[in-house]
């Protein structure tokens, strides 16, 4: 999937592209938004289901203990987080204690309100701290500019729909008109849920690890290094060998648009240190064993090698971008399919240009 973060100024295309992968025409009952995948004893992955009638956004894990439950990330909206504790109501009576945001990006964080008030004894909302103070910074200013951008959006599109043409005055076909009018309900099903999201902080901050003992079971939250952000963290299952990826790994490339590519190649080694069968990442399917890993390594150890050479050399960033070449891995990770293949050059693109500006001291926490 984008893959979605939450979004800052000029991204607006983003959300309209998130709505459009991650909410469906169907009808599906909002107690099945989610594809529940079992991948060890009391641990699931969250899928989001194509037709599902809330805003999803992100994968979610679920870890079910003797006592308690651990949810990792919470969504793009509290709608979709509601319907997941509803799933998971019928794995568990036991409550949700825990609440993992993997890094700050909006599809992970704004269904926190939804686990408030629901448990006796309350939910601890864990994080790094880096994290924390991105969602001070950045995704509650975000959550306020969707909501000021999003109506101008929506008035576009009735416009057109209106007039029956595009922005150019070009008519509208009957199926760009469908289009159009599924973008329009689902941006503003979305500004209503934006009106009434607010951002819930995370109560449980850490440095560089923080392990949960419950029972038998050992549930480690580790940060190695930057990468999809600067606050990334994995939730690792030793004895189960489940690792909980967030966005540092998802199907295809993932998305590089707060990365650090240089710290990421290290993130990616030391997560491959790790003893684990499978992997949930932040989105698309459950992958097995390190193959997926080992692949998207390859990839950014290449391009931040290329990058480092032409940073080296003293070559602009424009002609970085052309020197870089990174084809022997297109039809490994794309499969040759039209779509995979834009997102590939979008992505190195964008990840080049992350690299050169680390490399190059222009990148700001």
């Amino acid at each position: 999937m984008k893959h979605v973060p939450g979004w800052i100024p000029g991204r607006l295309l983003v959300v309209s592209l998130a709505l459009a992968l991650l909410w469906g025409a169907g009808a599906a009952a909002a107690e099945d938004a989610f594809e529940i995948v079992p991948v060890a004893d009391g641990v699931y992955a969250a899928i989001g289901r194509q037709a599902a009638p809330v805003l999803i956004g992100s994968n979610a894990a679920i870890v079910v203990n003797d006592e308690d439950v651990l949810v990792v990330d919470s969504h793009l909206t509290p709608s979709a987080a509601r319907a997941l504790l509803a799933q998971i109501k019928t794995l568990t009576e036991k409550p949700v204690r825990y609440v993992l945001n993997t890094h700050w990006h909006g599809d992970h964080v704004q269904g926190n309100q939804a686990y408030i008030n629901v448990f006796p004894g309350g939910v601890e909302f864990i994080s790094h701290h880096n994290t924390r103070e991105d969602i001070l910074q950045k995704a509650i200013p975000s959550l306020q500019r969707q909501r000021e951008n999003l109506p101008q959006q929506i008035a576009q599109i009735e416009g057109r729909l209106a007039k029956g043409a595009d922005a150019e005055g070009n008519p509208l076909s009957d199926e760009q008109k469908e289009q159009q009018r599924n973008r329009l309900k689902r941006l503003q099903a979305y500004l209503a849920e934006l009106k009434q999201i607010q951002i819930t902080l995370p109560t449980l901050t850490f440095e560089r690890s923080l392990v949960l003992h419950k029972g038998e079971r050992r549930i480690h939250i580790l940060f190695f290094f930057k990468g999809h952000t600067r606050g990334d963290v994995v939730v690792y299952l030793p004895q189960e060998k489940v690792l909980i990826s967030g966005d540092l790994l998802t199907g295809g490339l993932p998305f590089p648009r707060d990365s650090y590519p240089v710290e990421w190649v290290s993130t990616f080694r030391a997560m491959a240190g790790l003893e684990f069968d499978k992997v949930i990442p932040g989105h698309g399917r459950v992958q097995p064993g390190k193959e997926h890993l080992e692949l998207v390594t390859s990839v950014f150890e290449s391009l931040v090698q290329q990058v480092r050479d032409a940073v080296d050399k003293g070559m602009s960033l424009e002609d970085t971008k052309r020197a870089v070449t990174l084809e022997e891995f297109r039809q490994r990770v794309t499969g040759g399919e039209p779509q995979a293949d834009r997102s590939f050059d979008q992505r190195i693109a964008q990840t080049i240009e992350r690299a050169y500006k680390e490399l190059t001291g222009e990148l700001e926490d």
